[in-house]
């Protein structure tokens, strides 16, 4: 991160210093309980943001290494992102061409070739077909032709994106991102994937993603566990166009007040998260990388996936011991995130409420649904839902 926007973001966060106008100083925003169970809606989200929107579906870790592969179901098509010999990443549909198997049935992997676990159709990791049992049975026919389907692929900053619509044009990554590009740029990069686990949620997609927009939960749901190791009310958002940046201060935070500013270290102190539209939540630590993303199955289930990167193995002294503890603590979290999550689909669905509220402390979840709102906009219109107009200024 820029120096001095980290100082900046410790001041704000401090309030020592003044700060224009940002998503968190308006008034409370309310949005209607149907949102969060009507089909239709449903059906136009994940038509929309899980289909022909680009989505994160791996890290640049999971695939450091030629001929290696994995797959990913959570957007509800079947993906397969590989990266071959030459190094090149491609992404296709997970879809066999002879009747629709999938082509690699296991979750990843490091081999040449992908054989369908159905017929034998072998491909290699630039998608064409290499191979079938009894070829003569189909006469003539051009291999060429009936290699993986193609799917748009980007990467940086470790993310790795995908559009899993066959028919859908290339990735911008610099419109996808806008402007947390830049600070995205100056966060180490991870070399090795720590843990990949997911979840299934009896909750719409958008309930549990308002749980993870914000902190202002944490003291009472967290009580036992995270709670007494963060300062709540000086958490900090600021919309950086429809993604967003926000700083969770540590209860070690105030102590900055008494420090010169050029000995500040905003993760010794803070929790760093970014937010990328529409449904991956980072987070930075003093010394792993994380992120949490949500996927839509039904309009009362999803599903969560998370996955912890770092620049350390487990094979190092006192690593796995250190892993393990953290993981343990967001079983924890997440169980109870999880739990209270079914509970308000439960309350929303039994017609107690017309509308939800988003108060002062809970600014990202308001704006990550004004966003949604603008892309389904543009979408109905047969405008691509990635097609975000031009920051001003």
């Amino acid at each position: 991160m820029n120096r001095d926007l980290e100082i900046d973001l410790v001041k704000r966060a401090l309030g020592q210093a003044s700060t224009s106008p940002t998503a968190a100083d308006a008034g409370p925003s309310r949005r209607p309980v149907a949102d969060y169970f009507d089909p239709q809606r449903f059906t136009e989200e994940q038509q929309a943001l899980f289909r022909s929107y680009p989505v994160v579906v791996g890290h640049t870790a999971q695939l450091s290494e030629p001929d290696s592969w994995f797959t990913h179901d959570h957007s509800g098509v079947p993906i397969l992102v590989t990266r071959a010999a030459d190094g090149e990443l491609r992404a296709f549909l997970n879809v066999c061409r002879h009747r629709g198997a999938k082509a690699a049935a296991q979750p990843c992997g490091q081999s040449r070739r992908l054989t369908c676990r159905f017929h034998g159709w072998t491909y290699d990791l630039e998608g064409r077909l290499r191979g079938l049992p009894q070829p003569e049975a189909f006469g003539e026919a051009d291999r060429s032709g009936i290699g993986l389907a193609s799917l748009p692929i980007a990467e940086r900053h470790g993310l790795i994106f995908v559009r899993p619509q066959a028919d859908g044009g290339p990735i911008d990554l610099d419109t996808v991102l806008g402007g947390v590009s830049t600070e995205l740029e100056d966060h180490r990069s991870e070399r090795h994937v720590l843990a990949t686990r997911s979840w299934e949620v009896d909750c719409n997609w958008k309930v549990l993603l308002d749980n993870f927009l914000e902190m202002y939960h944490v003291p009472l749901l967290h009580g036992s566990n995270i709670g007494p190791l963060f300062r709540t009310e000086l958490c900090h958002f600021e919309p950086i166009g429809h993604n967003g940046r926000r700083i969770d201060p540590r209860t070690s935070f105030a102590s900055l007040a008494a420090l010169p500013s050029d000995s500040w270290r905003l993760r010794d102190h803070a929790l760093l998260t970014y937010f990328i539209f529409p449904n991956l939540q980072t987070f930075w630590t003093r010394d792993y990388f994380s992120w949490l993303s949500v996927w839509p199955i039904a309009p009362d289930r999803s599903v969560c996936s998370q996955l912890i990167a770092a620049d350390w193995t487990v094979a190092e002294e006192g690593r796995q011991a250190h892993l393990q503890a953290n993981l343990d603590l967001f079983d924890l979290t997440l169980s109870e995130d999880f739990g209270v999550s079914e509970e308000v689909q439960r309350g929303l669905a039994c017609g107690a409420n017309d509308t939800v509220v988003f108060g002062r402390h809970e600014a990202e979840a308001a704006a990550v649904h004004t966003n949604i709102d603008q892309a389904l906009a543009r979408w109905r219109r047969g405008v691509p839902a990635d097609a975000w107009p031009a920051p001003q200024g």
